[in-house]
């Protein structure tokens, strides 16, 4: 891999329109990656014929309407998006307009996608249009745990850039960004759902 095509991989996987996103390559096998209970397990596989997709999964101690609150909130500070505006909003849907900011080689990377909701369930992303991608999608899937105490969040990832790029290298990098987006969002509900409880029992 030249050291071009190297930037703009790491760039695209680096760059989180709705969630964390993978790299769609002919020479990816399916791998699987499992860590302690408490942090997120990723792995990869093939759908559809040839798309490779990333998928994590954690378990939150929050409920599923803690858990989609801060969802959205980690989404909306990621750092790796300049701007993102709507376009077009509907029940549960939207169009918007994302601007990346990525690194200095190729600059900046202008998305329009759709998103759809299915409220304290599921989020699905997907491209309409881009300056640089061929393809990108996901979800967010929140599985209630536990008698509704706990939630199961799972993050599943796509991208076709259009260029082939090396397995080992793609599953390292997106693995990493996946678990690290589920991560953000475990510390956050986790702390928010403590809080509240804490002020709750004071009060009571």
């Amino acid at each position: 891999m030249n050291p071009r095509t190297k930037a703009i991989f790491i760039a695209a996987v680096a760059c989180g329109a709705a969630a964390s996103i993978s790299v769609s390559s002919p020479q990816a096998a399916s791998a699987k990656h499992c860590s302690k209970a408490d942090e997120a397990s990723v792995k990869s596989e093939k759908r559809a014929g040839d798309k490779v997709w990333h998928s994590a999964k954690i378990l939150i101690k929050a409920p599923p309407k803690v858990v989609w609150d801060t969802v959205h909130e980690e989404r909306k500070k990621d750092p790796d998006l300049a701007y993102s505006k709507v376009l077009q909003q509907g029940e549960n849907e939207c169009r918007l307009e994302q601007k990346f900011q990525l690194i200095p080689i190729i600059g900046t990377a202008v998305c329009e996608m759709h998103n759809s909701e299915v409220p304290l369930q599921r989020i699905d992303y997907k491209l309409l249009k881009s300056d640089r991608f061929k393809a990108m999608e996901g979800s967010w899937v929140l599985t209630p745990a536990d008698d509704g105490k706990h939630t199961m969040l799972e993050l599943s990832t796509h991208l076709d850039m259009g260029i082939p790029v090396p397995g080992p290298l793609m599953s390292s990098v997106t693995s990493k960004k996946l678990a690290k987006r589920l991560g953000n969002v475990k510390k956050m509900a986790e702390q928010h759902h403590a809080q509240v409880a804490a002020k709750e029992h004071s009060g009571s």
